[in-house]
């Protein structure tokens, strides 16, 4: 088989993988069976179409180009999106890919090397591939989404490294085979590397909503732990009532009124242990945050809580729960490492006109000041502090927010304002 052939065949394979991902980030991928197969006709077409032009066509480039465009045009109909959606994605993978090819093209024409048209096939494919995972990852940082240094120097180093190793194999080489090769390798180990990368994202992104799932589990299971202790703690109270208004009118009769007071105090004490001091109608915020609650109460917390909120708010339970579950797990964490003076919590949370107003107020102990974005503290046990703030952070930047965090000798204070 004639070498420039097959490795035009395989660069146009590599392009549709390419333009595969980039349409990834402009469209959910996800749909029925039907619409996943009429896609994966689309881009066989569009692969059988674009192969028998390149190889028909080498000259004129228009031929190329349309080909191109009828293409991206008829894959981007099989996603869901407006037409104008999906223009605004044809226009910029086009762009990108043209870009990449007049620039690959300008620098290399003048070069006396063998093989010069399918190497410049494989650097526009390496570049463009490239820039697409760069813009991939840039999109996703905007959301939210945070990625290692590692993960940043793979996008950028694999794919320079695999097109200096194919220029070099393609320079050296004259055998035909050896050349298909080690084109076609560098092609598979980019496809598999990255899809390996997808996957291990994907993973760890599911196993963090499973965790915000077991979160808002425990908020629920706290909240019906509270409802059956007060239930039964009613039932109790009201088969008991005969009896104790009984004893109380004897004491009366007796005039003994130090034995009423302190048989009332004893009555009091009754519905001690897990209390409910958060009552919205919200199960989730009640829950939650009656659970950490009564975890502060254990810390001798002096508790204080504004809660003004409706039942039903336009935001996401698992938004909620990294908002209050971080925001009240380093609270809890500064209130055990307080050694003396007053432990003091305050919770606010209020909403009007479409706008999520929270903050959460603390006592600590040690002293706190920034290194750049982050903060430190003094204190011996400095595990823990500020810990969950930039993922509290992430989610107010999702809902176009604010949060604010403010500090005295021994107050630490996180103010919220979320847009709904």
């Amino acid at each position: 088989m004639d070498l420039e052939l097959v490795m035009c065949l395989a660069g146009n394979l590599f392009g549709i993988y390419i333009i595969s991902r980039f349409f990834s980030i402009f469209f959910e991928t996800e749909g029925t069976q039907k619409r996943k197969g009429l896609r994966f006709f689309c881009y066989g077409f569009y692969y059988a179409l674009n192969s028998m032009v390149s190889f028909c066509f080498h000259g004129p480039p228009p031929f190329i180009i349309l080909s191109n465009v009828f293409g991206c045009l008829l894959v981007s109909w099989s996603y869901k999106g407006s037409w104008k959606h999906r223009l605004c994605a044809v226009t910029l993978i086009l762009a990108v890919g043209i870009v990449c090819e007049d620039a690959v093209y300008y620098y290399l024409r003048n070069l006396h090397i063998e093989y010069l048209r399918i190497i410049c096939v494989l650097v526009t494919n390496f570049l463009s591939f490239m820039i697409v995972l760069l813009l991939q990852k840039a999109i996703d940082l905007r959301h939210g989404k945070e990625f290692t240094f590692l993960e940043w120097v793979a996008v950028i180093v694999i794919p320079v490294c695999s097109l200096l190793i194919s220029i070099a194999v393609l320079d050296e080489c004259k055998d035909e085979i050896t050349v298909v090769i080690g084109g076609l390798s560098m092609i598979l180990i980019n496809v598999l590397l990255f899809f390996l990368l997808d996957r291990i994202q994907e993973m760890y992104r599911s196993q963090l909503n499973l965790a915000l799932l077991e979160q808002q589990n425990q908020a629920y299971e706290s909240q019906m732990d509270l409802l059956r202790d007060s239930e039964e703690k009613i039932s109790a109270l009201r088969h008991d009532l005969k009896n104790h208004f009984f004893v109380l009118n004897q004491l009366a009769e007796q005039n003994q009124c130090e034995e009423i007071v302190r048989y009332i105090q004893e009555l009091q004490t009754l519905d001690e242990g897990q209390t409910q001091m958060a009552s919205t109608g919200n199960p989730v915020i009640d829950g939650f945050v009656n659970l950490k609650l009564n975890e502060a109460a254990a810390l001798s917390a002096d508790i204080k809580t504004e809660l003004n909120i409706s039942e039903n708010m336009p935001i996401a339970a698992k938004d909620l729960i990294i908002i209050l579950g971080n925001l009240l797990d380093n609270a809890l964490r500064a209130l055990s490492l307080c050694d003396t003076g007053r432990k003091l919590l305050t919770i606010r949370m209020s909403q009007e006109r479409g706008i999520l107003l929270i903050e959460v107020t603390n006592s600590y102990n040690g002293t706190i000041h920034k290194v750049g974005t982050a903060l430190r503290t003094t204190k011996a046990k400095k595990e823990g502090h500020g810990i969950g703030l930039k993922n509290v952070q992430r989610v107010v930047d999702e809902y176009h927010g604010q949060m604010e965090i403010d500090y005295t000798e021994d107050l630490f204070s996180v103010r919220l304002v979320v847009f709904l």
